[in-house]
């Protein structure tokens, strides 16, 4: 735990480094402290953060800049609520309402709306149920080899998969295995299925097995439906004005990485968590800070919305319209869902 002189030094150095990003000397700390102490007492307490790791000095005679840890010490600092002006919500809100009611417009605007008020690269992905439900299946005779495998969902969806098959079968024979599974599994996802116990001969475990997989592949392509919003302002960073930085970019966009890690990281719904460089799970996430919450109805069907940036990002700011922008979305998807 720091002194809270020492704090105070800490939070300024951070909100300096923040907007000019340029280390940070001891006579600028000194110069906006509100306790009236001088540039040599700043440079012990500098010291004194350098040494537990709170901050960074590229040389012994240049200022400081902030570490992982300082920017953590940062956020868990920061006065809570953290709200936007009420005036931006309002303009935010205004956008929405003339906006069509249409979830693909939706999405779009939020992570337009949300990448530019906080100036780096925002990510909105399109709610889903939890985890798709089976509704039934068909079993289609095409020859006496080949079947074609049907799976509705509840959610009015369906898939069709050509199924080889080893023995010949008939049209008969199928619809007897169709409503086998049928009386066992309607409602189910695809982690309920792989758990039932049923007692099944090699065709109903093929079919059975096939309709696993289909499930779950609804399930990740949902989850990755997105659209992201402001890679120019993230591009725009100096921290990332070389083309090897700028890479890195790419990269994480390219490989999903960034998709895979905030949907393993979001928080529950109407929270917000971040994560500063190396907390990211994903090391190509780690030159990166992330800002996530979850928006929708829990248990039913959500997304997530998002910030990336460089580790020196304005922090209140991007919790603040984080929190915004999932409680608006919140509101939209409830109204959707016919909810009061």
């Amino acid at each position: 735990m720091l002194k809270i002189r020492t704090g105070v030094v800490l939070k300024i150095l951070v909100d300096e480094y923040i907007r000019a990003a340029a280390p940070v000397a001891s006579e600028d700390i000194a110069r906006r402290s509100p306790m009236k102490v001088s540039a040599a007492t700043i440079r012990s307490e500098m010291a004194e953060l350098e040494e537990v790791g709170y901050i960074i000095r590229p040389h012994i005679s240049s200022g400081g800049i902030p570490s992982d840890k300082g920017y953590r010490y940062y956020v868990e600092s920061l006065d809570d609520p953290l709200e936007l002006p009420l005036g931006l919500q309002r303009h935010i809100r205004y956008r929405f309402s003339r906006a069509q009611r249409d979830l693909d417009a939706w999405i779009q605007l939020a992570a337009t709306s949300l990448s530019q008020t906080v100036g780096n690269m925002a990510i909105v992905t399109f709610p889903h149920a939890t985890s798709a439900k089976l509704k039934y299946i068909q079993l289609v005779y095409l020859q006496e080899f080949l079947v074609l495998l049907i799976i509705v969902l509840q959610e009015a969806r369906l898939r069709q998969h050509l199924l080889p098959l080893d023995e010949p079968t008939s049209q008969g024979e199928l619809t007897e295995i169709a409503n086998k599974l049928n009386e066992s599994l309607t409602g189910l996802t695809y982690s309920q299925i792989k758990a039932k116990q049923l007692e099944l001969n090699p065709l109903e475990e093929m079919v059975r097995d096939d309709t696993i997989s289909i499930l779950r592949d609804i399930d990740t392509e949902a989850a990755l439906d997105h659209c992201i919003d402001g890679v120019r302002l993230l591009l725009g960073q100096p921290e990332f004005a070389e083309t090897r930085r700028a890479k890195e970019i790419v990269e994480v966009l390219e490989q999903k990485v960034l998709l895979r890690g905030i949907l393993s990281e979001a928080p529950d719904t109407g929270s917000v968590s971040v994560f500063i460089g190396e907390e990211n799970q994903e090391e190509v996430l780690r030159p990166f800070s992330v800002v996530l919450s979850q928006y929708g109805i829990p248990q039913e069907a959500y997304g997530t919305l998002g910030v990336i940036g460089p580790t020196r990002m304005e922090y209140g700011n991007v919790i603040g319209s984080v929190r915004f922008l999932s409680s608006l979305m919140s509101e939209l998807i409830i109204g959707v869902h016919g909810r009061s």
